[in-house]
């Protein structure tokens, strides 16, 4: 059985995390599965998670997986890259990539496409725990709904999501709401790391800026005020980067506001990544990813967003008083102090905790229907 990922690249370690979650529940149960992903992955990080390539429908202008097919599978196989034929199951693990945000070329490349004629293919076409929407503009919700006729299941992560679904297919009796799997990793904290246990992270994310230098003033002025008020309370505070230069930027800029620079963690791994932050005492983050890896440890954490999927996110752990809005800089000491408070609040934590096995066994029904689906297409 030949599986795609779609969504995910090692850029971003959350689509990392995604992509390993995804593995640790099928790779058991379909032993002899091929994992693959588009072959605009770099070959080096294809052949280091041991994955196939496939020809991507959402590169440029041209969709190639069309014209893919005239090749001869015995030229390809030997440079391990799958054929469209080939693939008996698509998973789309996007995160958040469809929606008037992104406009209607990604949704229809990459989703309506591949769902056009895909179950009467007998294949399996399945979006993973994702935020969506909204679908306003024009053309939005008509694709989207040509694209949940193809689909044989398809999960959205929070009710804003769910309601933007529901707005413009009503009826839709595929679509069902699961937090983000990666709640299900627990990987350990190499010795290595080990005076990371107890810090407090900042996990910085260059799209809160959007561009805009005064928001990104904002943003560096909140986070070096984190870093003062929790350094002033006792905590050791490191940088964690997630994803690529823009973050890394970000990290250099705030390192530079202070006489003694941050550690800054810039792990390879993703696993890695996510075990420093479960082992923390506290992390305020903007991304999403970073978020989930912080609470599902029971890790007290502040969000910094920017889309709906943090604020539902963190309604989901209980924590909706733990964000933080870069409009309102009177209320940032305020924040910081109840996450400071959190750390040494049994109750907090202790609700914090049951929240977290409440969502990991929602993810753990989730995936036990996908697993069904799967099989039962394979039978």
């Amino acid at each position: 059985m030949n599986i795609e990922i779609v969504g995910v690249h090692p850029a971003n370690k959350g689509a990392l995390l995604m992509l390993e979650a995804i593995r640790a529940q099928l790779a058991p149960r379909f032993p002899n599965a091929r994992f693959a992903v588009p072959f605009t992955w770099p070959p080096d990080q294809r052949i280091k998670y041991g994955l196939w390539a496939t020809v991507p429908n959402d590169l440029g202008r041209v969709d190639f997986s069309k014209w893919s097919s005239l090749v001869p599978a015995r030229l390809l196989r030997p440079l391990g890259v799958l054929l469209p034929k080939d693939i008996d199951v698509r998973l789309d693990a996007s995160g958040f990539a469809y929606g008037d945000y992104w406009g209607p070329r990604k949704l229809n490349r990459r989703l309506v496409g591949p769902a056009t004629g895909w179950k009467r293919a007998g294949k399996s076409l399945i979006l993973l725990p994702q935020a969506v929407g909204p679908f306003e503009k024009p053309g939005m919700a008509e694709a989207f709904r040509a694209a949940l006729r193809g689909v044989d299941l398809a999960y959205v992560r929070d009710s804003v999501s769910m309601a933007y679904v529901k707005a413009v297919a009503p009826d839709a009796t595929n679509i069902k709401q699961a937090p983000d799997f990666t709640n299900l990793l627990k990987p350990e904290l190499p010795d290595r790391l080990s005076h990371l246990k107890g810090a407090a992270l900042i996990v910085p994310n260059e799209r809160v800026v959007q561009g805009d230098e005064e928001s990104r003033k904002k943003y560096l002025s909140f986070l070096a005020q984190a870093v003062r008020e929790l350094q002033a309370r006792g905590f050791p505070v490191a940088i964690v980067l997630h994803e690529g230069s823009g973050d890394r930027a970000l990290a250099t800029a705030l390192n530079s506001q202070f006489s003694t620079p941050l550690e800054l963690i810039d792990e390879d791994q993703a696993l890695v990544t996510k075990a420093v932050i479960g082992a923390a005492s506290a992390v305020i983050s903007s991304r999403f990813h970073a978020l989930v890896s912080a609470l599902s440890a029971a890790v007290p954490a502040l969000a910094c967003g920017w889309s709906h999927k943090y604020r539902e996110l963190m309604s989901d752990y209980g924590c909706e008083d733990f964000m933080i809005s870069l409009t309102q800089p009177l209320t940032w000491s305020e924040r910081i102090g109840a996450l400071a408070a959190a750390v040494h609040d049994r109750d907090f934590l202790q609700a914090l905790s049951d929240r977290a096995v409440h969502q990991r066994r929602l993810s753990e029904t989730m995936w036990k229907d996908v697993i069904e689906l799967i099989e039962a297409r394979q039978a």
